[in-house]
């Protein structure tokens, strides 16, 4: 007959606890990690729609060429700033790892048709200075410029 010591029965109840406890702190730095994006997620959509709600119509929907660009205000050039800083911030965001890539595509497609506008184009040369720390933001509007694909 096997006989069982209490000894071995501790040291196995010991280590299944260890194993217990590391899946568990497996499981819950995925779901923070989880968590996080999904509230980078919702300030960013925050975001977005308040842009969206203090633009223009006209900062936002393409306009028929050949159409004569409004003149510069202050109102179109800080909607065109919040916008860049929205997208450069997600762009870092993306570029560190912290939202997924489905995310930042979603950004960019919109950003793409923003970033080829006359309109845009026009307050970017104002703006462009402003991002300078940044090359990389610099990059990705001079190369939608230029019409490089980025996808």
């Amino acid at each position: 007959m096997t006989t069982i010591h209490i000894g071995h029965i501790l040291q196995y109840a010991t280590l299944l606890s260890i194993l217990m406890g590391g899946l568990g702190l497996v499981v819950a730095v995925g779901i923070h990690r989880e968590q996080a994006k999904t509230q980078i997620f919702l300030a960013m959509s925050a975001q977005y729609s308040e842009l969206l709600k203090n633009s223009s119509a006209g900062f936002w929907l393409s306009a028929p060429p050949g159409t004569v660009l409004p003149e510069r205000t202050d109102d179109l050039t800080i909607s065109t700033l919040r916008f860049c800083t929205l997208v450069s911030l997600t762009h870092l965001l993306y570029r560190e790892g912290r939202i997924p890539k489905r995310m930042w595509e979603l950004m960019l497609r919109s950003a793409e048709r923003r970033f080829r506008s006359p309109l845009f184009m026009r307050e970017w040369e104002h703006l462009r200075i402003e991002f300078e720390s940044f090359p990389e933001f610099v990059a990705l509007v001079t190369s939608v410029h230029h019409g490089a694909g980025l996808f």
